[in-house]
């Protein structure tokens, strides 16, 4: 989990989410990795994802924290209306370490905030 925070991550996060994981059963944990990545069909595996991606029928909001990740699913998306966003320096736990920003993007979104298809609006 050393990766999954960013410099800037609030202090006591890193801890509330190790404290967690140690907390949960290792058969949940076993079976939520087999589901992302080694079932048949398990999404975190490439060709699936990008499957996935192409099957979905509504715009989205997706916000990444890597600008590769990013730039693979602008690639991938086809739906008009999505917008990606790469959020530099912030950890897989980006609700709770931008938690303002997070509110924001929401509220616009449910605002019905016009975009271009997938348009970056950077970091």
């Amino acid at each position: 989990m050393a990766g999954a925070f960013s410099p800037q991550a609030p202090p006591g996060l890193r801890t509330a989410h190790i404290r967690t994981m140690l907390g949960t059963p290792d058969h949940v944990v076993a079976q939520a990795y087999a589901g992302m990545y080694t079932d048949p069909g398990a999404v975190g595996i490439r060709p699936h994802s990008e499957a996935c991606l192409r099957r979905r029928p509504q715009p989205v909001l997706t916000v990444c924290t890597s600008a590769r990740a990013a730039e693979w699913e602008r690639g991938a998306l086809r739906v008009p209306g999505s917008r990606i966003e790469h959020w530099a320096q912030t950890g897989h736990y980006l609700h709770e370490e931008r938690t303002g920003r997070t509110i924001r993007l929401i509220r616009d979104r449910a605002a019905g905030e016009t975009v271009r298809s997938a348009t970056p609006r950077g970091g």
